[in-house]
């Protein structure tokens, strides 16, 4: 699929969270494909370094965008700037978003809830923003970042799994709405991938084995993209994820809270 993204989609590529970790994985495998860029997270510096790598290597154009995705006007920003370029959206991806460790009372609420804004809030309101343009040129994709977590109960990670689970719940609701526009849609619900993620949201721990690669999980996206709704990349996270539908949801939570307690 990556050789093929700019003939597939007419436009550039709106990555959130691209300063690092799969946001940045997934700007290199797309611009690969040759299409053009817009970058958007927090940090301008990381992301002009990325810009300058990608336009050298794949000679695509970058623009970046240096925005708080967790605040409540972002897309509406986002959206404004975009239109000063002149660029059509053509492939969304919703990436950016991060977790928390804890016991629900012990978490900063001004975080969980800032946490919903960026994992929830700003993936719906960009893909309001930008799918209308794509249904109107019959052509387009949206990518939504879930997790495993999004399959079960995730006490300790509470709020993160439960804005995981929004997330692949509106990716494979949208991905039966817009098929007859031609708008691809799919959910990514990767695991441990080594990313910054289990650092930033205070994970202390790890599993020693069962990691995933980051080129690994973005390039089964881009591969899935347009033929599933949804995708889990690694045989045991699939695993893992599928078992869940056939335990009773008391025994998948007193389960995950054994693996995760925290004290």
């Amino acid at each position: 699929m990556g050789k093929l993204l700019s003939q597939k989609y007419q436009g550039a590529a709106l990555i959130t969270g691209a300063s690092g970790g799969l946001g940045a994985e997934f700007a290199r495998q797309i611009a690969a494909g040759g299409m053009n860029l817009i970058l958007v997270a927090r940090s301008r510096d990381k992301m002009e370094t990325l810009a300058t790598e990608l336009r050298e290597r794949h000679g695509v154009q970058v623009q970046v965008i240096a925005q708080d995705l967790s605040a409540l006007d972002a897309a509406q920003k986002i959206q404004s700037a975009v239109a000063s370029t002149g660029w059509n959206v053509g492939l969304l991806v919703n990436n950016a978003g991060f977790g928390s460790h804890g016991r629900f009372q012990n978490l900063d609420v001004n975080g969980e809830l800032r946490m919903v804004d960026l994992n929830c809030r700003t993936p719906v309101a960009l893909t309001a923003a930008f799918v209308p343009q794509m249904i109107e040129r019959r052509n387009g994709g949206v990518i939504f970042l879930a997790s495993i977590g999004a399959y079960q109960p995730t006490p300790f990670f509470a709020t993160y799994g439960a804005t995981k689970a929004f997330n692949l719940m509106l990716g494979e609701a949208l991905w039966a709405e817009l098929r007859d526009y031609n708008v691809d849609v799919i959910a990514l619900s990767p695991g441990y991938t080594r990313t910054e993620f289990q650092q930033v949201a205070g994970v202390q721990n790890k599993p020693v084995t069962g990691w995933s690669d980051p080129r690994d999980v973005v390039e089964r996206c881009l591969n899935k993209l347009g033929r599933k709704p949804s995708t889990i990349p690694g045989f045991m996270n699939w695993l893992l994820a599928w078992s869940i539908r056939f335990t009773p949801r008391r025994m998948a939570a007193r389960a995950a809270y054994m693996l995760s307690k925290v004290d």
